[in-house]
């Protein structure tokens, strides 16, 4: 029979334990402080960045969030894999050449999706005055479309390809997307692919026209922008990662359900561009998951064009 001291002593070693759990649990509640650091190209893609952190949540989840904008794609990768940054922003088809290539590189979350109908948030643009009236005309001109092989190249390819030109009988020029419209007016060049807010712009000149959006006419509602990372440090970051995405998603979801007049007003603060300006824009659909069928399509120009080897594309999909 247990005695009436021993009884006591439980009881307290009980109550201790009931009252001194719980602010322990809290204590240990709140997640380590990380740093993330990203890159991205200048694009609106990424605008719920500047909301995550505006709004706190990047806050709420003990993450310091920094980025920075880099001229294309292929220099976020090499950010990413030189250690530089944690997540690079860009278009889903160069990490994917550079995953089937070897590289420890995983598409980590969605940024942007293209609009289902004209217009789009980037289109083909050439002077206003120009002869050229339709895909075939750009045979023997000078076009750029960023860099060659990116997922602008790609889809330029294709579209030329469906329209029954051959893309070897055009000269691709490299130029970043802020000095296409320069080189362009001052016939440098006879076609650029502009994206926003560069494509506004440049319509509201009145000095170029659309000749098409390639993008819509190869893959409509296609994922064209993700933030990739390092497979190694998604695994060994695995909470950070997870922190960063739930904030990140908590932005997406409020640009999506908020206010045109608000998103345009965090669009321009992200962008730098005057607030009448984005009302003007066509902007991106701002997604919350990949669709897998736009990306197999990607990888499906990108095999077909020999830029990479097919491999399984499930394997560089980061599912916490």
């Amino acid at each position: 029979m247990i005695s009436v001291r021993v009884a006591r002593s439980c009881l307290f070693l009980v109550a201790s334990l009931t009252m001194c759990g719980p602010p322990a649990a809290l204590a240990q509640s709140k997640p380590a402080p990380a740093t993330v650091r990203v890159v991205t190209p200048p694009l609106t893609n990424y605008t719920p960045l500047l909301v995550a952190r505006d709004k706190g949540w990047f806050e709420g989840e003990n993450v310091s969030v920094t980025w920075s904008t880099v001229t294309q794609t292929a220099v976020s990768i090499e950010a990413v894999y030189g250690g530089s940054a944690e997540f690079g922003g860009g278009g889903v088809l160069e990490p994917m050449i550079a995953r089937g290539n070897g590289l420890d590189m995983m598409l980590a979350l969605p940024t942007a999706r293209i609009r289902s109908v004209p217009p789009d948030n980037s289109g083909l643009v050439v002077r206003a005055n120009s002869d050229i009236q339709r895909a075939a005309d750009l045979a023997g001109k000078k076009v750029s479309v960023g860099l060659i092989n990116s997922i602008n190249h790609v889809h330029m390819v294709e579209w030329l390809r469906k329209s029954g030109v051959d893309a070897k009988t055009v000269q691709f020029v490299e130029i970043p997307f802020p000095q296409m419209g320069d080189a362009l007016l001052q016939n440098r060049l006879d076609a650029v692919w502009a994206v926003e807010p560069f494509l506004t712009i440049m319509r509201k000149s009145g000095n170029v026209r659309v000749l098409g959006y390639p993008y819509q006419d190869n893959l409509p509602e296609m994922d064209l922008t993700a933030f990739f990372a390092k497979e190694t440090w998604l695994k060994a970051n695995a909470d950070v990662a997870r922190r960063f995405k739930r904030a990140y998603q908590r932005a997406v979801t409020h640009l999506n359900d908020t206010s045109k007049e608000e998103r345009d007003g965090w669009v321009a603060k992200f962008t730098g561009v005057r607030p009448e300006l984005v009302a003007e824009m066509s902007l991106p659909v701002f997604p919350i998951d990949f669709s897998v069928p736009s990306l197999r399509a990607n990888m499906e120009l990108a095999v077909a064009q020999r830029l990479v080897k097919p491999f399984d594309l499930e394997t560089m999909i980061w599912k916490p």
